[in-house]
């Protein structure tokens, strides 16, 4: 694979600069976040404190997992509250933790799911299933990353692809209220127990669906975070170029 340079990511500078992933939008994103990991995880714990399961006859393990998921719901929390500028530092913040609470609020779900599992006493039947579908997922996104990466191509030969690109991104934004909608429902049905013995296995496929897609939604976001760690020109503050320059005139002039 050839050398990426910061003409290959062209593409991406107005949409991190002026776009979706501007600081604003990443804000709104992360907003987006925080509300469904927050019923996600809040399930969790509500169904781990049942009757059925009690808090105290879970392992270290489980302790461990709710425990970290409280310290990452209040590193979300600071995140929202304290990077409010528009600096390059906050910049830097959001786009990291974009990244990182997404592949969190993925794996969210399947927290909700394992709590169920143990309820209904078939976690030993479901939780091999369930972590193969993590690794497939898993390696769907590393499939998708590697492909978005070897499809930058030259800035002549973007344009023609500029419209099939605009068509993914408008996908993209009318399947994830669809999405979140779905998994609504699907909260819905296996809290009221509509569909009997299948229920479970419709909350594992909708959370499926959801937890693929936020992958391949990641991709979008480990380029810019990428793309803005590593070129100075996709800050929203971009170190001035002409003080650079004089410096080394000035600089020559005083050798002769």
């Amino acid at each position: 694979m050839r050398q990426l340079t910061e003409k290959d990511f062209i593409d991406y500078k107005d949409t991190i600069l002026k776009g979706r992933l501007r600081i604003s939008g990443m804000r709104s994103y992360l907003f987006g976040l925080f509300a469904f990991s927050g019923i996600a995880v809040g399930v969790s714990y509500s169904v781990a404190n049942a009757n059925t399961i009690g808090w105290n006859n879970l392992s270290a393990g489980w302790h461990t997992i709710f425990f970290i998921e409280a310290v990452l719901f209040a590193i979300h929390a600071l995140i929202l509250l304290l990077c409010w500028a528009n600096n390059s530092f906050n910049q830097k913040i959001l786009s990291l933790a974009v990244v990182l609470l997404t592949y969190k609020t993925a794996f969210d779900p399947f927290l909700a799911m394992s709590m169920f599992f143990k309820d209904r006493g078939v976690f030993d039947s479901y939780m091999p299933f369930t972590l193969l579908i993590i690794g497939i997922g898993l390696i769907i996104q590393v499939i998708v990353l590697i492909k978005w990466i070897k499809d930058l191509s030259p800035k002549k030969e973007r344009n023609k692809d500029t419209n099939s690109k605009d068509k993914k991104k408008t996908k993209i934004k009318v399947w994830l209220p669809v999405l979140l909608v779905l998994v609504a429902l699907s909260s819905i049905i296996v809290k009221n127990n509509l569909l009997g013995d299948f229920e479970l296995m419709y909350g594992l496929f909708i959370f499926t669906v959801l937890y693929i897609a936020l992958l391949i939604g990641v991709c979008e976001f480990i380029i810019a975070a990428y793309c803005i760690f590593r070129f100075p020109s996709f800050s929203v503050n971009p170190p001035p170029k002409q003080l650079y320059v004089k410096g080394k005139k000035r600089k020559r002039k005083r050798k002769r």
